[in-house]
């Protein structure tokens, strides 16, 4: 089972033609993130996402767009770029567990970005 994390962290998106943009982090996982944008990403684009000193590499999937807030984003991460807590943890992270069990990460696991 694949735990996803709600977050809250600014980023920085890049695609494979070297193009960039701001995002918010909203969710991560072990295989897949999820992302708010100003501007649209196109299903299946190759980029980056570029969390304080770290970066995770995948394909954009499926976008929704919420007139208020943007577009949130699917992240597929590839099989290279696995996400853990241990490795990178956003500076607002916290846990969904099981019956509605929620649990925040200190701030000492918290990145400095």
């Amino acid at each position: 089972m694949n735990q996803r994390y709600l977050c809250s962290e600014l980023i920085d998106l890049t695609f494979a033609n070297g193009r960039g943009q701001s995002a918010n982090l909203e969710e991560i996982g072990e295989n897949s993130a999820l992302v708010l944008t100003e501007h649209p990403v196109r299903r299946g684009a190759k980029l980056q996402l570029n969390c304080g000193g770290h970066t995770l590499e995948g394909i954009a999937g499926a976008s929704r767009f919420d007139k208020i807030l943007g577009y949130f984003v699917e992240i597929r991460l590839d099989p290279s770029s696995r996400w853990s807590p241990e490795w990178f943890a956003p500076e607002h992270l916290l846990v969904l567990g099981q019956n509605g069990a929620t649990r925040a990460f200190p701030l000492p696991m918290a990145s400095g970005y």
